[in-house]
């Protein structure tokens, strides 16, 4: 399983480590400097110490053993209270366990495609761009802006990020590839605005996941497209950011990080997918601020990240995954695309509409409701979409969707009703995420076993 020219770096990378990790809780209890910059000295120098797996290893299985290793001796420490220099942060975070997994994940995909490079520059940016964010962010940081109620970044730090970022991005393209100068700048804005974004929507240590995770995916697309197509990439993520903020700023309903996240989610699916996937996120986005949706007065505050991330991940989930399918199959996976939006659109007017009542989520009164928020969508979010897919101009595919959004919004308030006064708002959303994910999952099958010769034709 480890091939014998591996045993050698595997232990001097272990020795390495635990040097690392020695030399940062010496400094932690004889210099006593903030908890942060030895955090940071351990997460800098184990990226650097990671980037160098490509060259070391020649099989994905040594780096999983380091990963293990160093995600047991991580919650080990935690629990024991050891390793000041790691654990000793204030704020809650699990980005000592994540990096690991995030260093080996990152590692199988680039051995898997035959490119370590892509995995090289990953783990570049996680471990260089969040470091320079972090220091630079808590020295210097002056201009901050809301990502929670209590938790803050600053515009210093994130600025910092995508320079940094942008910078491994560009050298490490033009030095290591025969892509073009011009490519390689256009690239590295381009991922690094996503990547940047990224990290300000991180909290509790996962931007240690989603950093590296984004930068390779991202990369992985776009780097074996032409100059003309990367510039037009470009030039579409910045209109979609713009016609978010134009759409969704006047009401003043969410904070402007997640418009811009929202502004990022629609250039995917415009861009990632085939142009048409966005004409019903820019009408799940318009209907969210211009109708009652969200109504102003319901808002003592701006809607935040997590809120929104709840509300979005599961239409997210579909773009990404029918993102790795060519697009002949796009029929069959626009479905639940769809459906994701339709539902978590009827959930938010339902409960605009006092979702939690005297009567049963089944009662026919209800029933009615939603049947009549379920065929608003079926005009608005499905409808369009027939001139584009033939292949869902058939009676089962609009009845599958409309008996789906029901059926969410249904399940939805049955399980509101039941545990409504244990849920917070927050833990409201990540009910809706999952309904919306499990109902949107099932229609996909079904679609896919009622039609299989979609599939076949491929």
């Amino acid at each position: 399983m480890i091939p014998e020219s591996d045993w050698l770096p595997l232990l001097c990378v272990i020795g390495a480590i635990l040097g690392l990790m020695v030399a940062a809780e010496l400094w932690c209890r004889w210099g006593h400097p903030e908890p942060e910059k030895t955090r940071k000295l351990v997460h800098l120098g184990s990226g650097f110490i990671s980037m160098s797996f490509g060259f070391l290893f020649k099989s994905h299985w040594s780096v999983a053993i380091l990963c293990v290793l160093f995600i047991v001796t991580m919650l080990i420490t935690r629990k024991l209270g050891w390793l000041r220099a790691v654990h000793g942060v204030s704020r809650k975070s699990d980005g000592a366990v994540l990096f690991p997994i995030a260093t080996y994940l990152t590692f199988l995909l680039a051995y898997q495609i035959d490119n370590l490079l892509l995995y090289f520059i990953s783990i570049a940016v996680l471990s260089t761009s969040d470091t320079l964010a972090a220091l630079v962010g808590v020295r210097y940081g002056q201009k901050k802006y809301v990502v929670e109620a209590s938790a803050f970044k600053s515009w210093e730090g994130s600025i910092i990020f995508f320079l940094s970022t942008f910078l491994i991005i560009h050298l490490s393209l033009l030095l290591a590839t025969d892509i073009d100068r011009l490519s390689c700048v256009l690239i590295g804005f381009w991922v690094a605005i996503f990547v940047t974004v990224f990290e300000a929507f991180s909290l509790e240590g996962t931007d240690n996941l989603w950093i590296p995770m984004g930068t390779f995916y991202l990369l992985w697309k776009i780097t074996c497209k032409s100059l003309d197509v990367i510039t037009i990439d470009v030039i579409c993520l910045g209109g979609c950011i713009a016609l978010s903020y134009l759409t969704l700023w006047p009401r003043r309903k969410l904070e402007p990080l997640v418009i811009l996240g929202l502004g990022l989610l629609l250039d995917a699916s415009f861009r990632l997918l085939q142009w048409n996937w966005g004409i019903p996120m820019w009408t799940a986005l318009a209907l969210f601020n211009y109708s009652g949706v969200v109504r102003q007065r319901h808002l003592d505050h701006m809607i935040q990240v997590r809120t929104v991330v709840y509300a979005v991940a599961s239409t997210l989930f579909w773009v990404l995954v029918s993102n790795l399918f060519p697009s002949r199959y796009a029929a069959i996976m626009i479905l639940p695309y769809l459906l994701t939006i339709a539902s978590m659109l009827c959930i938010g007017w339902g409960l605009v509409q006092d979702q939690v009542s005297k009567y049963s989520p089944w009662h026919s009164r209800q029933l009615l409701k939603s049947g009549v928020r379920s065929l608003w969508m079926l005009l608005l979010i499905f409808v369009p979409q027939l001139y584009f897919y033939p292949a869902l101009r058939n009676p089962f595919s609009p009845v599958l969707f409309f008996a789906g959004t029901i059926l969410a919004d249904r399940f939805y308030s049955f399980l509101l009703q039941v545990h409504a006064k244990k849920l917070t708002p927050l833990l409201r959303m990540r009910l809706a995420f999952l309904v919306t994910f499990l109902v949107a999952t099932m229609v996909f099958f079904m679609y896919s076993l009622r039609f299989p010769q979609i599939w076949s034709q491929g």
